[in-house]
């Protein structure tokens, strides 16, 4: 399976080259992992599935992690398969959803917002659709509770 789903994380501004910060920095995919996932998100895998794979990219300080079930995320809202994503954040989510604000990278004044409840396990786990309704790279602004992560997502154009 070619995996072609890209994603980029990056919240927290630092000087770049030319003086430009990351908060102003284009929206560039990050790596799309297909290894073992980070330790800390071990209590979302059940004992069903031991050795179970799926391709993951980091948010912002490993404060989150997205686990994708489509081979890629494409636009509007499509089925088989889905836009699904298993989100794991790694700090206690204390009851409190996933409030997602994605802003398209070339045109930032256009936004969804997309809020999960904390009503699922096992861990500290949202599952999503991340139904998103253009093509092109966004911007996805994480909050639960007082933390706060970034990851940006490349989306492909629909069927």
């Amino acid at each position: 399976m070619t995996l072609l789903l890209v994603a980029c994380g990056g919240s927290h501004a630092t000087v770049m080259a030319r003086g430009i910060t990351t908060a102003d920095a284009a929206c560039v995919p990050a790596t799309v992992h297909t290894g073992p996932p980070p330790r800390w998100t071990a209590a979302a895998w059940s004992d069903s599935s031991p050795g179970f794979s799926v391709p993951y990219s980091l948010a912002s300080g490993d404060a989150a992690a997205a686990f994708f079930f489509a081979p890629r995320l494409r636009a509007g809202q499509p089925s088989n398969p889905s836009n699904k994503v298993l989100w794991v954040v790694r700090f206690p989510r204390n009851g409190q959803p996933l409030e997602i604000t994605a802003r398209l990278g070339r045109n930032p004044a256009r936004v969804v917002r997309i809020s999960r409840p904390a009503d699922s396990s096992p861990g500290e786990i949202y599952p999503s659709e991340v139904d998103l309704p253009q093509s092109g790279c966004w911007k996805l602004q994480l909050a639960w509770g007082s933390h706060r992560a970034s990851i940006d997502v490349q989306v492909h154009p629909g069927a």
